[in-house]
Order: structure tokens, then sequence, then C-alpha cells
């Protein structure tokens, strides 16, 4: 990882962008601190794509319009999520002055 401070970035632009796009990451400087960081685009590009992998994030198991309408609704796939939440509402309401 390549140090530039500002006033070289401000001087040297593209040589800077060169190392990013060589793949180098550049941490900007200034008065010897870091307040910066340009990195490389990821070059696949998709972040959910890379998230589900990691199982850091899960898939949608069903279209925008059918959880919407769920939403307005007010109604949930399981009662379990309802139940959970009532019991922690009591739980806090007892907890209360």
């Amino acid at each position: 990882m390549a140090t530039v401070p500002v006033r070289e970035l401000s001087h040297h632009t593209a040589r800077c962008l060169a190392l990013v796009k060589s793949g180098e990451s550049v941490d900007i400087t200034e008065r010897g601190r870091v307040i910066g960081r340009i990195v490389p685009v990821d070059p696949d590009g998709d972040v959910r794509s890379r998230l589900i992998a990691q199982r850091r994030a899960r898939p949608a198991t069903q279209g925008r319009a059918e959880l919407l309408a769920q939403l307005r609704r007010g109604s949930t796939d399981t009662d379990s999520d309802n139940a959970v939440s009532a019991a922690l509402q009591d739980l806090r309401d007892g907890e209360r002055y």
C-alpha cells in the first residue's frame, strides 16, 4: 500500500491513480496522518454476491411486491416473530417504573 501526501496527490493525481488502476491501494495523508484511502474497484463489482458467498447476507426468498403486500397487511410468514416481539414487549414493560 502506497502512502501519498495530499499535496503530492494534488500535483501528481495521474501518477497516484495509475497505482490504483494497477490494483494498489493508496493512503492519503495530511501532516503525517492518514485522512483517506483510494482503493481499486472490486473486479466483480457485485457486493451483494460477495456478501452472500461470505454468508454475511441472505438472498431474498420472495419478491419485493409480495413483501410489500405482507407489510401492508401486517402479516408475516410465521407467527413466531409476533410471539417473540410480544414476549419482549412484556419483559420491557415489567422493567419500567
